[in-house]
């Protein structure tokens, strides 16, 4: 068990839960998202919609949706657009301050199947060693999956498992590595003594910083199939340009940085040393060359200057062994990464082609 969990077992929320959506420019998406969380069954529960200073009329919405809704309904404005990690930390902040058992966070272009809260709370309240619980998030018309939670390859990319497997997949509820930011409950006493979202990350990754952070600190992440919810994919990150691109290339490196423990971090930084340049090779060929780079620098800077002082704390927090961490990476690259794997392996030919030849060479001996 975590240290610092003592709520009391059982299967409805201890304590009040709240659900945070951050939102930019999000009208178009914002009254299906939040009239979904308000229909959730579970006692005590507020949203919070954190607008990152949006100017298309979500705030006017967001007003108008607080009165008529059955639950009450928040809306935090900020004055700048601080990023998914830092509109989801000051509804975090809003939830500490009124003595939130749990936080849901949740998309704006996403939208809540009946029961999905009550799923997460059940298996949060039901351990007291679970800091993160995360369900299956389908596509917008429910055919294929957009997640079942996180995976972390030794290749050093978090992805969404079972994204664009058809819906018709079933996984058993368990163990998973990581939690989407886009629909997944969190403990209050795990935030407390891990830390909320690393705002360097502003968006993307910034989920799979926070669970590999709970997983290092010895809380449990894991998975509940009956929580199901349906994703826009992109809604939000494809009106802006190169976006995805840039924080990838930014991100992808921090995340390693700050997070893989000293046993595992050789051979996870030697594989990313290797895959990151083909990355950009890739990006470039593509046309996204540009933002592939901006994001690559901005991430070698966020790295050196903050990167490596916040990895001591991290670390330092780690109470299980590098074996167990180890245990939940994946070792192949992410699905789709087709191209990725061709290069790789381009690359990778004259090397294991010398193993291979000292290999019977050393067999050849033993006879």
């Amino acid at each position: 068990m975590a240290g610092g969990a003592k709520d009391t077992v059982g299967t409805s929320p201890p304590g009040p839960v709240v659900v945070v959506v951050p939102t930019y420019r999000g009208r178009d998406r914002l009254e299906s998202c939040v009239e979904s969380l308000a229909a959730q069954d579970v006692p005590g529960l507020t949203v919070v919609v954190v607008d990152n200073a949006s100017t298309d009329g979500s705030a006017e919405l967001l007003d108008q949706l607080a009165a008529e809704l059955a639950v009450p309904l928040r809306v935090l404005r900020q004055p700048v657009n601080r990023g998914f990690a830092g509109g989801v930390n000051a509804g975090i902040t809003w939830a500490r301050a009124a003595g939130a058992w749990a936080v849901a966070l949740f998309n704006d272009d996403a939208v809540a199947d009946p029961g999905w809260l009550s799923a997460l709370v059940a298996v949060l309240a039901g351990d007291p060693a679970v800091g993160i619980v995360t369900g299956r998030l389908l596509d917008a018309d429910g055919a294929r999956i957009d997640s079942t939670g996180e995976a972390f390859s030794v290749w050093g990319l978090s992805y969404p498992r079972d994204r664009g497997e058809p819906a018709s997949v079933q996984r058993p509820a368990g163990p998973v590595f990581g939690a989407t930011g886009g629909a997944s409950l969190y403990r209050m006493a795990m935030l407390d003594a891990v830390g909320d979202l690393a705002e360097d990350f502003w968006a993307y990754y910034e989920d799979a910083d926070l669970s590999f952070r709970a997983r290092l600190a010895g809380w449990q992440v894991r998975f509940e199939p009956a929580a199901s919810a349906r994703h826009r994919q992109g809604a939000t990150s494809g009106s802006l340009p190169g976006f995805l691109v840039r924080q990838t290339f930014q991100n992808v490196p921090l995340l390693v940085v700050r997070d893989v423990p000293r046993g595992l971090l050789p051979a996870v930084a030697g594989r990313l040393a290797l895959l990151y340049p083909l990355m950009l090779a890739n990006a470039v060929r593509k046309g996204a060359g540009g933002a592939a780079l901006q994001g690559a620098g901005r991430g070698l800077l966020l790295c050196a200057r903050h990167g490596l002082r916040d990895r001591r704390a991290i670390q330092a927090r780690r109470t299980v062994p590098v074996a167990d961490v180890r245990a939940v990476m994946t070792p192949e690259l992410p699905p789709g990464q087709h191209g990725m794997r061709a290069l790789v392996g381009a690359v990778t030919r004259p090397a294991r082609l010398l193993r291979g030849v000292r290999a019977g060479r050393v067999g050849r001996r033993r006879r």
